[in-house]
């Protein structure tokens, strides 16, 4: 009898030992991956996060008029002042002239340049997908939508966002993504 006892135990300690060489093997598995991948995400998904945000807080001389009709030229940020003005008066004219040209016209030149001189072919040859909508009415109105000179966005599984830059304004939420990929 007590040998089929001590048949039992090591034939559990067999097991026991078993296991843990598997979970051993899984864990060494794992930590020995390359973590480039991980690398990669956290790369892009910073670059569009402070890409982003130089954007919105670039700014352009235009030409605004006062509630009095007067004339006067002031840097104006794009976030605030240009990106609320083309939510406004996306389908009349504009308060702010940039360029002799409508804010959201200039803000689509604009944007377009600066994203392709840092991110685009111009620099990291990175794909991109520059969007802000205005959110009204439970309606989502296109303002601006950006892709890459060679206008493939990204539509693929590795793209990695700016997250969700939010304006409110009169008209409505105007919202901002920029999305990277590779």
């Amino acid at each position: 009898m007590n040998t089929k006892k001590g048949q039992v135990e090591m034939v559990g300690l067999v097991i026991i030992v078993i296991l843990i060489t598997l979970g051993m093997l899984f864990m060494a598995k794992f930590s020995l991956t390359d973590d480039n991948t991980k690398k990669k995400v956290i790369a892009r998904e910073f670059l569009a996060s402070s890409a982003m945000g130089a954007l919105m807080k670039t700014q352009a001389i235009c030409e605004q008029y006062d509630s009095y009709g007067n004339l006067k030229k002031e840097p104006a940020f794009i976030q605030n002042e240009l990106l609320e003005d083309c939510a406004l008066y996306r389908t009349t004219n504009s308060e702010y002239t940039c360029s002799g040209k409508h804010s959201c016209i200039f803000l689509k030149e604009l944007l377009g340049s600066l994203l392709n001189q840092t991110l685009g072919a111009g620099r990291l040859n990175k794909h991109y997908e520059f969007k802000s909508v205005l959110m009204q009415d439970k309606k989502e109105l296109s303002l601006i939508y950006l892709t890459d000179d060679k206008g493939k966005g990204c539509a693929r599984k590795d793209t990695d966002s700016s997250g969700a830059f939010l304006l409110n304004t009169d008209a409505g939420n105007v919202i901002s993504v920029l999305k990277l990929c590779d």
